[in-house]
């Protein structure tokens, strides 16, 4: 059955008292979202079972913005009996002088590392409130935090939150103002990441004949405000080609991706080098711009020359055996043609 009317006005402190006349587990709760279970967020008592004594008393303060989310009607329930057991929960506001305190934005970042974020605090009057109100910032552990001005007079006007952190992580950070009327806060959350980069090849594949070249492009691209040098290198996973890079090292900003060209080379050194061996080779291509590396593989294949070249070869060969035959026949007619001695 419906139960009484309860109405409180913002700020209020606000006793409950309920009991249990079964074992079953029941708890008194303000169901924000209607959906007849309390969740995380909404105003709810501690489960009783069975009461020791006639009443368990269940003590709140009200606050608008902080444990309810405005004023106007609400439905309270027992959660073992939500469709049964209800009744209506009306908030008012509060007539006595006051003031608010709201932040802009309540989210701050992502922030790189290397660079601060900020919020801006607003203080309100409420029902001619007049006062000064002093203000603090709490950050959870790993963050620093700053506000200024420290204090607002008249109850009325802002003021930056700056925050900053050189380890990766989320935070938040607590703004208080505290006033004549009492205490009220803003909270703020705060994201930090590393800046970073990210290589990529422009290719993952690349076959190129003996004696000849290729080339691919290496990009390299900021992330989370990143910007700075990286040191291009690259490893082969056997000796043969030759790898270079134009330029070896690329200047990266948040501006636009950077880029470099990798040339891959099959072509022998010199008129007595060994020719580059056939068959496939991994070249590990890496980027380093201080404590950052990332990398990236190239699958290469060194194939065949074209099949041109070995016909001069061939050629040479044919040509030898062609002067051989020539040479023999030429000693052979002369001589048939020497003349017989006479006698």
């Amino acid at each position: 059955m419906p139960g009484p009317l309860v109405s409180v006005t913002d700020g209020d402190l606000v006793t409950i008292m309920y009991n249990s006349i079964d074992s079953y587990a029941h708890t008194w709760f303000i169901d924000v979202n209607n959906n007849n279970v309390p969740d995380s967020g909404e105003i709810s008592s501690a489960t009783v079972t069975t009461s020791a004594t006639p009443f368990v008393n269940f003590t709140f303060t009200l606050r608008v913005g902080t444990n309810i989310p405005s004023t106007g009607i609400f439905t309270y329930r027992c959660s073992y009996h939500p469709t049964m057991m209800f009744g209506t929960f009306r908030v008012q506001a509060s007539t006595a002088p006051d003031f608010t305190i709201t932040a802009n934005p309540t989210a701050i970042g992502p922030i790189n590392t290397r660079a601060p974020g900020t919020s801006t605090i607003t203080v309100t009057p409420t029902n001619g409130f007049n006062g000064v109100v002093t203000l603090a910032a709490s950050p959870s552990s790993g963050l620093n935090a700053s506000i200024f001005p420290t204090s607002v007079p008249s109850a009325s006007g802002t003021a930056t939150l700056s925050v900053n952190s050189t380890t990766a992580g989320s935070y938040s950070v607590t703004v208080m103002g505290t006033g004549s009327p009492g205490t009220h806060s803003a909270v703020v959350t705060v994201t930090v990441v590393m800046p970073d980069f990210k290589i990529a090849l422009s290719y993952s594949t690349l076959t190129v004949p003996q004696g000849s070249s290729g080339n691919v492009l290496v990009t390299l691209t900021s992330l989370n405000g990143f910007s700075g040098t990286v040191a291009l290198t690259s490893t082969l996973s056997s000796l043969g080609p030759q790898v270079t890079f134009s330029p070896a090292s690329v200047v990266v900003s948040s501006s636009g991706p950077a880029a470099s060209t990798l040339s891959v080379s099959a072509v022998s050194s010199g008129a007595y080098s060994t020719p580059v061996s056939q068959g496939n080779y991994s070249v590990n291509v890496t980027g380093t711009s201080g404590s950052l590396v990332h990398s990236a593989t190239l699958a290469l294949t060194v194939g065949s020359s074209s099949g041109a070249g070995a016909l001069p070869g061939a050629a040479i060969i044919g040509g030898g055996i062609a002067a051989a035959v020539a040479v023999v026949a030429g000693i052979f007619y002369v001589l048939r043609r020497r003349p017989s001695a006479r006698t």
